[in-house]
């Protein structure tokens, strides 16, 4: 849909005309500065974007004639997108302006475009002068302007922010001073040195020191802009160290491979579970020290607001990270290798209504099970290439007695399941991976082998199947499990683990595993907000990048996946789109 409304831009002193390119349409209110807002539909790579800005904004947000073309096409020609403007004479950060006054407070602007759906992860904003103005020129008034906006932002947003010039020096130098105060608090908060961009360009400033007096004037501006919030938010930042290793628990165990069978379903229970407490004792071997789990969250349907599932010892309080990931009416799962408490028992928590099932792979003991191998990640089957069968019968290397794979539903036409398992055996009564149609989604599984050197994959519907090894179970291997207290290690959103910022389109970064010994780790990947339908790929940093994916996630959504890998202490991450990335540690690998 496509509205054209006159708008009368004050202080530049021009009549325009703006346009949108999808509804909510540019929108002058009554009684409120006019302003122009529209949103630009296109996904790209790097994600969404929010741009914010006062009148000062307007000449780099309109397409009119004269001007054009704006910042927000310069920023998909840069691979954001979508993107979504809002620009204006009298826009305020929102301190001095009243709530209920969404066409001039940025901050009520932010939550009543969250309350519609929309929230980018990152965001342009030229602000300013109007804040400064009704803010009796002072540091400290500014600095409580600016707090408010970027807090109801929040932290695990990034945020480009330009310096100001004019209307008086004065009243640039406390306003700016106040967004380096900030700043120096909130590392989300970056800052683009307008002044200093200005000085060196061939720019020329209106004679109020704000505005620029021509659309071409605005254009060189908007180009500015764009490549500098590219170079600072198109990439994850390192800004402080990594990271270190949780508590081990226990000592280290070597695997039993079991019957995959369910343990859990509260689907049979009167009602959706938030704590679950499950006794393991008759199920894993004396003296188990950890389990092997799929857990699948059967998400209530919409309105249910999304949720987690996060799994931990009993015993221990829950932890601040996540094994499953689900929105309202999805059918989730994904795997889980994690301690247990006193007595064999896991416990669960499920942040939003939803009904948990749990179906037991495997457990560890002291001695007696078999040992892991790690691998470069290598990729066993694909039938995109081979043409699709059911079961899927796939070789694995002599001697396996249980192998780590991660299995990839693609292009289904309908929901259905996948399910693992010894191809010596039956199908058993459970799954590995639900995919919803159309969408690639992976989940990893220890699996156990039989004489047959083969595992075998069952499709309860026609999809493409992607195998991919990660290691081997073998009697006499190499390496053992140390189960360790939950702990997330990695989350771009907030600096833990010391990256900051979506990683990029084809960015790696590194996470340093620091337990003593380690030379594979076993947690969970969660990829956030991806700009694209992509994928991001875990391996151990002293090898190449392989051919192969560790999380697949579709534009926009949060999906996480198991992973056991070898690291050399080091784990790798790349991604393919741009996305927060996150990392949960369960354990690592000692020889």
């Amino acid at each position: 849909m496509t509205r054209r409304l006159p708008l009368l831009l004050g202080a530049l002193g021009v009549l325009i005309s703006a346009s949108a390119s999808l509804a909510p349409a540019s929108t002058v209110h009554a009684a409120e500065p006019p302003f122009v807002q529209y949103i630009k539909p296109n996904p790209g790579p790097r994600g969404a974007v929010t741009v914010m800005g006062d009148s000062v904004m307007l000449g780099s947000t309109l397409e009119t004639d004269g001007y054009g073309p704006s910042v927000s096409s310069m920023l998909l020609d840069r691979g954001w997108g979508p993107v979504r403007a809002v620009a204006g004479v009298g826009l305020q950060a929102g301190l001095t302006v009243a709530s209920s006054n969404p066409g001039a407070n940025m901050t009520r602007w932010v939550i009543d475009r969250r309350a519609e759906g929309w929230d980018s992860p990152t965001f342009m904003i030229v602000l300013g002068s109007n804040d400064i103005g009704n803010c009796n020129n002072t540091q400290a008034c500014a600095q409580r302007d600016i707090a408010l906006l970027v807090d109801t932002i929040g932290t695990d947003h990034q945020i480009w922010w330009s310096l100001i010039t004019g209307p008086t020096q004065q009243q640039a130098d406390a306003w700016n001073a106040a967004l380096a105060a900030i700043a120096a608090t909130h590392p989300n908060l970056h800052l683009w040195d307008w002044p200093s961009a200005l000085a060196s360009s061939n720019i020329k400033l209106s004679p109020d020191h704000v505005h620029l007096p021509t659309g071409a004037e605005y254009v060189k501006k908007s180009i500015l802009m764009a490549d500098d919030f590219t170079k600072q938010l198109g990439v994850s930042t390192r800004v402080g160290a990594a990271a270190t290793a949780p508590a081990a628990l226990g000592s280290p165990g070597e695997y039993v491979p079991l019957t995959q069978h369910r343990v859990y379903d509260s689907r049979t229970l009167p009602a959706r579970p938030t704590r679950v407490t499950l006794d393991l004792t008759a199920d894993v071997p004396a003296g188990a020290l950890a389990v092997s789990v799929n857990l699948t969250a059967v998400a209530a349907p919409a309105p249910s607001p999304a949720g987690f599932v996060t799994a931990y010892p009993c015993g221990t309080d829950p932890p601040t990270t996540s094994n499953v990931n689900f929105v309202a009416g999805q059918v989730q799962p994904n795997q889980a290798v994690v301690a247990l408490g006193a007595g064999n028992t896991l416990c669960f928590v499920v942040s939003a209504p939803a009904d948990l099932v749990v179906d037991l792979q495997g457990a560890f003991v002291p001695s007696g099970g078999l040992r892991l191998n790690t691998l470069s990640p290598t990729r066993l089957a694909d039938t995109r290439v081979s043409g699709r069968a059911d079961p899927l019968v796939v070789a694995v290397p002599s001697g396996a007695a249980g192998a780590v794979v991660n299995l990839t539903a693609v292009g289904a036409a309908i929901p259905g399941y996948l399910v693992a398992y010894p191809c010596d055996s039956k199908v058993p009564d459970t799954s590995n991976l639900n995919f919803i149609a159309g969408a690639a989604v992976a989940g990893s599984a220890f699996v156990p082998i039989g004489p047959s050197a083969t595992l075998c994959v069952h499709a309860n519907v026609p999809v493409d199947v992607i195998v991919d090894l990660e290691g081997t179970f073998t009697n006499g291997g190499a390496l053992r499990f140390q189960a360790a207290t939950p702990l997330r290690i990695l989350d771009t959103r907030s600096a833990i683990g010391g990256w900051l910022g979506q990683v990029g389109q084809g960015q790696t970064i590194d996470v340093p595993i620091t337990a003593p010994g380690a030379q594979a780790v076993t947690g969970n990947l969660t990829m956030i907000q991806p700009g694209l339908d992509g994928f991001a790929t875990a391996f151990g940093c002293s090898g190449t990048v392989p051919g192969t994916s560790s999380v697949n996630a579709s534009l926009g959504s949060v999906v996480a996946n198991a992973l056991t890998t070898g690291t050399a202490g080091t784990l790798c991450i790349r991604s393919s789109v741009a996305a927060n990335i996150l990392f949960d540690v369960t354990g690592w690998w000692v020889p």
